[in-house]
C-alpha cells in the first residue's frame, strides 16, 4: 500500500483542494493501491472512502507550523501522535508518499522504516530552503522526487547530500481536459486568450493586462479570459484583485475560481493560453492543461516551465517584458494556420508525455526499485537452498 500525505491545509477535494491534492487524487482515481492522508476528504473526486484516511488532527500541525524556527525534532512527538492511525497500518513493504512537508518526513523516517515500510519525500516547490535543509540533514528519504529539473537543481545546490533523486513531471487527467469536437472554430469569431490560476503579482496577471491593452491599442481584436481567485477554492477580493479589475480594459473578463471538473470546458471555449509567471514556476500544469484541451501556449521563460515546451506547442516569452508578450500573442491572434500548427504540436506532446497514466508508469518504477536489493537478497537466498529459479516479491501491494 502507498499512503500519500498531504499537507495539512490540503482537503482531498476538487472544488477546495489546491495542486497537490489535485495530484494525489488523480494517482488515487488511476491505482486502488493508493490511499490519500488528509485533514479531511469529501466525494467530489469520485474516490471510495478507503482510499482516504481522514486526519483532523493534521491541523494541529498547521498551527504549531505557524510559529518560526521550530526545530523538526521538538515538532517530531506531536507529528508522530497526529499520524498515530497511520503509522498503525503499516505493514512490511508499504510506502509513506510526503508530499512539501519536510517537517512530516523527519518526524516519521524512524516509525516507517521500524516497520519495513520505506519513506518517499516529493518536492512539489521550493517551501523553506532552511527548514527544509535542516530536515533533511537529519533524515534522509529513502527517495526523493521533483517534479521538474529545475527544482531538483534548486534544491540539491540547497541539500547536496538527498540521494536517489528523480524527475517526474506532473500530468493532466485526458477524461477532463480533451479537444473540443466541434473542429475549426469560426474565422469570423473574436480569439480568446484564457489565464489560469492563482491571482497574484507572481503569477504575472497584470503583465497579460497590459499585454492586451497594447493590443487593444494596435486595434487588434481579442478578447482575455482570467479565471482563478487568490487561493485554491475561491476566495475574497485582494486588493491586487481589487486593482487588477479597477484599470483592466474592457475586453478582460474575470470569471473567478472555478472548480476543476469545469476548467476543462474554459479551456475549449479559448482559443489560446497565456502563462506570465514572473516567478519560477516549479512546474506550471496549467499549461498541460490547456495543451491537453490542444490550445497553444504562450508562456514566460522560467522555472520548469521550458521542460515543458521542449515537446512543442508553446511559445516562451521573457517574463514581464510586455511588447514581447504582446508580440507573441498577435502572432497566434492574426495566424489561424499558426494556431492550428501549434495546437497539434501541443496535443500530440501532451498524449505522449503529460498524462497520468505516464506519470503513474514512473511512480510504479520508482517504488518498485525501493525494493530491489530486498528482491535480490531474497532470490539469492532461495537459489543458494533450493538451487531453484524463483522470484520473490518484495513491493509487498505497491
Amino acid at each position: 500500500m502507498i499512503y500519500h500525505v498531504l499537507p495539512e491545509v490540503e482537503p482531498l477535494s476538487a472544488s477546495l483542494g489546491g495542486a497537490l491534492a489535485h495530484t494525489v487524487a488523480n494517482l488515487l482515481k488511476l491505482d486502488s493501491s493508493r490511499v490519500g492522508v488528509c485533514p479531511r476528504s469529501d466525494a467530489s473526486w469520485g474516490i471510495p472512502e478507503t482510499q482516504a484516511l481522514v486526519i483532523p488532527a493534521m491541523s494541529i500541525y498547521g498551527r504549531i507550523r505557524g510559529r518560526r524556527h521550530v526545530p523538526y525534532w521538538v515538532l517530531a512527538p506531536v507529528v508522530r501522535g497526529i499520524f498515530r492511525d497511520l503509522l498503525s497500518r503499516l505493514q512490511p513493504g508499504d510506502i509513506v508518499w510526503i508530499h512539501n512537508r519536510p517537517a512530516f518526513a523527519a518526524s516519521l523516517s524512524g516509525p516507517v522504516h521500524s516497520k519495513g515500510a520505506k519513506l518517499v519525500y516529493h518536492f512539489h516547490d521550493g517551501v523553506d530552503p532552511r527548514h527544509a535543509r535542516r530536515c533533511f540533514l537529519a533524515v534522509q528519504p529513502d527517495c526523493t522526487i521533483f517534479v521538474s529539473d529545475f527544482l531538483r537543481r534548486f534544491w540539491m545546490r540547497h541539500i547536496p547530500t538527498l540521494k536517489n533523486t528523480h524527475v517526474v513531471h506532473n500530468g493532466a487527467d485526458p477524461a477532463q481536459f480533451f479537444e473540443s469536437d466541434l473542429g475549426s472554430s469560426d474565422s469570423g469569431k473574436i480569439p480568446v486568450i484564457m489565464f489560469v490560476g492563482r491571482l497574484d503579482p507572481l503569477k504575472g496577471v497584470h503583465v497579460l493586462i497590459e499585454a492586451v491593452r497594447v493590443l487593444n491599442t494596435r486595434g487588434t481584436k481579442v478578447i482575455c479570459r482570467v479565471v482563478g481567485s487568490s487561493f485554491s477554492g475561491g476566495s475574497k477580493q485582494t486588493p491586487y484583485m481589487k486593482e487588477l479589475a479597477r484599470h483592466c480594459p474592457e475586453n478582460v473578463e474575470f470569471l473567478g475560481h472555478c472548480a476543476t471538473n469545469e476548467l476543462g470546458r474554459h479551456y475549449r471555449d479559448a482559443d489560446m493560453l497565456c502563462c506570465p509567471s514572473i516567478w519560477e514556476e516549479p512546474f506550471g500544469k496549467v499549461n498541460i492543461e490547456a495543451m491537453a484541451c490542444g490550445l497553444p501556449v504562450v508562456a514566460s521563460r522560467v522555472g520548469g516551465i521550458p521542460e515543458i515546451a521542449a515537446y512543442g506547442g508553446v511559445q516562451l516569452v521573457e517574463p514581464g517584458v510586455v511588447p514581447e508578450l504582446a508580440d507573441a500573442l498577435q502572432k497566434l491572434i492574426e495566424s489561424p494556420s499558426l494556431r492550428n500548427k501549434m495546437s497539434c504540436e501541443a496535443s500530440a506532446s501532451f498524449q505522449k508525455h503529460f498524462t497520468w497514466n505516464v506519470a503513474l508508469n514512473l511512480y510504479r518504477t520508482i517504488a518498485a526499485s525501493l525494493f530491489e536489493p530486498i528482491q535480490q537478497q531474497r532470490v539469492g537466498d532461495s537459489n543458494e537452498s533450493c538451487n531453484c529459479a524463483s522470484v520473490v516479491s518484495g513491493v509487498g501491494r505497491v
